[in-house]
């Protein structure tokens, strides 16, 4: 659990992951060696999973390039995909659904040719039925 001190850290770095130490300990005021320690102590309690950048394609669609939706041959054969998927680095999320498909894959903004690349190689997965993709063009809300 964390206290007032530490919601006003991660608050801040919510708006700037990049905000220096310093700057940090000054809009908190505490000492730079107290918030480091802080910082150090949300780390291992996975308050804090990492420290990242927002690039202008993934501000626009939330993240998001394309939606991938996968129905299954057998919905057993479902966890040696997901084994698959994780294994891939463009795909952000692999979501369990109820429907007409079976899981709804969320890929990371990229170019059109590796998205093409992407799809070939969850085509190939053993179990894998049919797919529909949809591509984000940006984000709402």
């Amino acid at each position: 659990m964390h206290d007032k001190i530490d919601e006003q850290i991660l608050e801040e770095l919510r708006r700037d992951s990049r905000v220096p130490i310093t700057d940090l300990s000054r809009k908190v005021n505490r000492s730079r060696t107290a918030v480091q320690a802080r910082l150090s102590r949300l780390e291992q309690s996975q308050q804090i999973l990492g420290y990242t950048i927002k690039e202008p394609s993934t501000v626009e669609t939330g993240g998001i390039g394309a939606i991938v939706l996968i129905s299954m041959e057998i919905r057993s054969k479902g966890e040696a995909a997901t084994r698959q998927f994780v294994t891939m680095p463009e795909i952000a999320s692999c979501l369990r659904v109820i429907g007409d498909h079976d899981f709804a894959l969320l890929i990371n903004p990229i170019e059109k040719p590796r998205l093409n690349f992407v799809l070939e190689q969850i085509y190939k997965i053993d179990g894998v039925k049919r797919t529909k993709t949809i591509m984000a063009l940006s984000k709402e809300f």
